[in-house]
């Protein structure tokens, strides 16, 4: 009975082994399918994000940013999500800073997902955390709360 029982557990250490390193590699091709590469990263994240503030605001702005993560997350088959702080302009003129949250897709461009103005993040500060990871969201309100 007890050799049943270890012969059982370590069948099952096993197959619990071969589902994480599966898991792991699928999260890995997935990163791999859809974040641009090194070179085009910065670029493509930069246009991506002027693209998006120009449209919504209507008018032709410069953004900057700073990665609030350098490494994607990914969760499940969605495409890798980034985090970055934002200051949009419009010239010398800050217009709006904050928080975005941006998918990674096909490896040629990046959805916004989320943006948060540092208003926002002034009134609601624990609404980050329905976006951002936790140690993500602690950095960000760290930053505006300072």
């Amino acid at each position: 009975m007890k050799r049943s029982i270890a012969i059982f557990i370590l069948l099952l250490t096993g197959v619990v082994a071969a589902c994480a390193q599966q898991g792991e590699s699928i999260a890995e091709s997935h990163i791999r399918a859809n974040v641009p590469d090194e070179k085009d990263f910065g670029q493509f994240l930069k246009r991506d994000l002027e693209k998006y503030f120009k449209e919504s605001r209507h008018q032709t702005v410069a953004v900057d940013y700073e990665l609030l993560r350098n490494e994607p997350t990914q969760s499940g088959v969605a495409y890798p999500k980034f985090y970055a702080w934002v200051t949009v302009r419009d010239g010398a003129k800050v217009l709006d800073q904050g928080a975005v949250r941006v998918a990674a897709v096909e490896k040629k461009s990046f959805d916004i997902t989320h943006f948060v103005s540092e208003a926002e993040i002034k009134r609601s500060p624990d609404a980050l955390n329905q976006i951002f990871p936790l140690t993500v969201a602690d950095k960000i309100r760290e930053r505006v709360l300072k």
